[in-house]
């Protein structure tokens, strides 16, 4: 009977810590979402990383001149080459702006502070009209 009571309070205290854990709401996420506008108007104004983190082939059908590319698979290993700009605002953009979130949160756990992201990520961008740049 005490290892059915024991268990049982101890699967109530995993439920109660799992249900804290899954309940951050937006508001302490920790970064800013920026509209598209709001980007474009950022870049034109403020000293920024403008970090894309799609993978390259991505990038290369589509980017916004002055891009930083660190694939959201690569970034908790290669933040290092924004590491100089860590007092800078980052704005980050995706595909569709989820990698983005993924992305923004690995800088606030890497030290950065003022994280931005681009709610509906380069789609969005092409959407509003603003320039983008084409490799082949």
């Amino acid at each position: 009977m005490r290892k059915i009571k024991f268990h049982m309070i101890t699967i109530s205290f995993l439920l109660v810590i799992f249900l804290i854990g899954c309940s951050k709401t937006d508001d302490n996420k920790g970064f800013t979402n920026v509209s598209a506008e709001k980007a474009h108007e950022m870049i034109k104004t403020k000293d920024l990383v403008l970090l894309d983190v799609r993978t390259l082939s991505e990038y290369k059908q589509a980017h916004i001149e002055g891009t930083v590319i660190i694939p959201v698979q690569t970034l908790q290993a290669g933040y290092d080459k924004i590491i100089d700009s860590k007092d800078k605002p980052v704005l980050i953009y995706c595909r569709s702006g989820n990698r983005s979130v993924t992305a923004s949160n690995i800088l606030l756990e890497k030290g950065f502070k003022d994280v931005y992201n681009m709610e509906g990520g380069i789609k969005a961008w092409i959407k509003a009209g603003f320039p983008i740049r084409v490799l082949k």
